[in-house]
């Protein structure tokens, strides 16, 4: 599973640790909606005053994703980093075999690994609140790495309280058998973020983003959505070398915003495609053998497009096996078309939910792109003359499955 796509799910209107300052229970302004109890005021004092105080940070840590939707099995999934921070404004995050982000001091850049493609801004020349970095960089970044976020903010105590209601000091952490302060932030979104600190250095020993009340009003059927981000070494104001932060796009490495820009040109919107003729496409299968929509007309064909990292889609893909199980008798053409990931990665998630509707892979996004996906899943059912009947964006559990048989019903007619 690739990790930052994955954060991107748990980011459709995540947690950070980013808004204006509050001040302590009764002394807070009325304008602020947040309450502070004064021990956990006493608490991001410090950690405001040690972040605040810091010329470099070296770190590294494991980030764990657990995942759990009704009648599935939970899932967790995790992954290494590193990162470093010399004042006042380089720094360098990198996921273990996946994503990128930094700034060189002249330049802030994302690098993912495995599409090859890379965005690129001009660097703010000091530290600065995340709100005001490039959005998709912010997100990783506060969800991946909050250490390195407070460490590059400009008012780490404005990064804890940002989108707060409540902020309190709960029961110490026990972390490699040290009991660390640790203190909860309710967000306005139901949300929680419980940070550890490091009772010598006040510096992060683990923040975990419980994202399950705020998703779950998306996804009745979810319980349970847990970010947990571990410190396991951190080292203050020992400056890394200038090289570390040095980068520039690798030979042959996309542009993402560029690719975004022509994508959007280039694509439809999803519900545009109903009643014309369904964009051509060949695609190899999960098995090796190729596909192509041209060789199957005079056929009922759905394509099913999703990914791994997504929620919905995983919990609409045992309706599909289940649709395709009960149709593929007759004739009609069911694939799962996974978008732009690695193969040994879909064949990994295939094998362990034990699907056996058809995959093919769309590894460079060609084909969401023909499709309009700019939201998964997307199922399109393609009658047998070779056109659009119907467009289907998301998933709800309650509806979607009879909608779509309905819908193929209608199309075999």
């Amino acid at each position: 599973m690739k990790f930052p796509v994955l954060c991107a799910i748990v980011l459709a209107g995540a947690v950070s640790i980013s808004s204006p300052a509050v001040q302590a229970d009764d002394a807070a302004p009325a304008t602020q909606p947040a309450h502070v109890t004064r021990d956990a005021q006493q608490l991001i004092d410090q950690i405001s005053s040690a972040y605040g105080g810091l010329h470099a940070l070296n770190l590294s840590g494991t980030i764990a994703v657990n995942l759990q939707v009704e009648g599935s099995s939970p899932e967790t999934h995790s992954a290494d980093f590193t990162s470093a921070y010399v004042a006042p404004n380089r720094f360098r995050h990198q996921v273990k075999d996946d994503v990128l982000i930094g700034n060189t001091g002249q330049k802030l850049y994302t690098f993912q690994l495995g599409e090859n493609a890379y965005t690129q801004a001009d660097a703010p020349k000091e530290r600065v609140a995340t709100k005001d970095l490039p959005k998709s960089l912010a997100g990783l970044l506060s969800i991946q790495d909050p250490s390195l976020v407070l460490a590059i903010s400009k008012s780490p105590a404005d990064e804890l309280l940002s989108d707060v209601t409540d902020v309190t000091k709960t029961d110490d952490t026990k972390i490699d058998d040290l009991s660390c302060p640790t203190l909860k932030f309710a967000q306005k979104d139901k949300s929680v973020v419980t940070v550890a600190l490091d009772p010598q250095t006040h510096l992060l020993r683990q923040a975990r983003f419980d994202l399950t009340p705020q998703l779950k009003t998306r996804r009745p059927d979810l319980t349970k959505a847990l970010v947990t981000v571990t410190y396991t070494e951190t080292t203050a104001d020992e400056p890394s070398k200038d090289e570390l932060f040095a980068w520039s796009p690798p030979p042959g490495a996309k542009d993402a915003a560029a690719m975004a820009v022509a994508q959007r040109m280039d694509a439809p919107e999803a519900s545009q495609l109903e009643g014309k003729a369904a964009p051509q496409f060949k695609l190899d299968g999960l098995d090796g053998k190729p596909v192509s929509l041209a060789d199957l007309k005079g056929k009922v064909v759905v394509l099913d497009l999703w990914a791994t990292w997504c929620p919905p889609c995983r919990a609409s893909l045992p309706h599909l096996n289940k649709l395709w199980d009960a149709m593929k008798a007759r004739d009609v053409k069911i694939y799962a078309v996974n978008e732009q990931e690695e193969k040994k990665n879909v064949q990994g998630f295939v094998d362990s939910t034990k699907l056996t509707v058809p995959v093919l892979l769309d590894s460079e996004g060609k084909v969401g792109g023909q499709y309009g996906a700019n939201a998964i899943p997307e199922t399109v059912v393609v009658g047998k003359d070779g056109k659009v009947k119907k467009v289907f964006v998301g998933f709800d559990p309650n509806s979607t499955p009879e909608e779509l048989k309905k819908a193929i019903e209608d199309a075999l007619k």
